[in-house]
């Protein structure tokens, strides 16, 4: 029978805790992205599920702390917790920035004067972003998170074009032109914290950041 360091046991109880957390955060930020599109009040649920997320990621770093203190890890397993600390924080951030939508569309003429056309087709590429990014992280295939390089540029390229449009648009009407800036921001930081994620499952994988 093959032994089982105690370090490796807490190493999978913090690679279980990212699973959950990763399944949290697609559904965390699908809702706020549903109620962005459609309308609806669900701020509430956001928030919810926004602070389940902090409190996991908390979790995952006093979890690496102990496993430093107790077992004394060696280079490739600190890199593991290192990477670990990293990817609970960025899913963590997107619980975050997904409340951060609902608040802004329910601040705002209660989300009716965003552009949800636009957020819309944002959104699409975002959240194909971020699934994929989670693919990465249950897999630990690098190649398919090198796919996420193209996709980030795609959501940046989006955003930009979208606030270069704002002031050439004399007609728009100041309501809409900051819903959807603010909501089209946020988006752009849950694409980069995605990305964020894929980087740091092939340091840990490969000791290397996609490049």
């Amino acid at each position: 029978m093959s032994y089982v360091r105690p370090l490796d046991a807490g190493l999978n109880d913090m690679s279980e805790t990212l699973l959950q957390m990763a399944d949290l955060a697609e559904r965390t930020v699908e809702a706020s992205l549903s109620s962005a599109a459609q309308g609806g009040k669900i701020d509430a649920q956001v928030r919810v599920w926004s602070n389940e997320l902090q409190g996991r990621y908390d979790d995952v770093e006093e979890k690496a702390v102990e496993l430093i203190a107790r077992y004394q890890p060696v280079a490739s397993d600190l890199r593991v917790i290192k990477s670990n600390m990293k990817i609970a924080y960025d899913l963590a951030r997107l619980g975050r920035y997904a409340y951060d939508i609902v608040q802004v569309l329910d601040l705002i003429d209660g989300g009716k004067a965003a552009d949800r056309a636009f957020l819309e087709k944002m959104s699409e590429q975002v959240l194909d972003m971020m699934r994929l990014s989670f693919q990465t992280l249950r897999t630990h295939d690098v190649q398919v998170a090198r796919q996420l390089i193209e996709m980030d540029n795609g959501v940046d390229s989006l955003y930009r074009g979208y606030l270069r449009g704002l002031i050439s648009n004399a007609n728009l009407k100041a309501a809409e032109a900051v819903s959807t800036a603010l909501v089209a921001r946020h988006l752009e930081r849950i694409a980069d914290h995605a990305w964020y994620i894929a980087q740091s499952v092939s340091y840990m994988v490969t000791g290397t950041y996609i490049v």
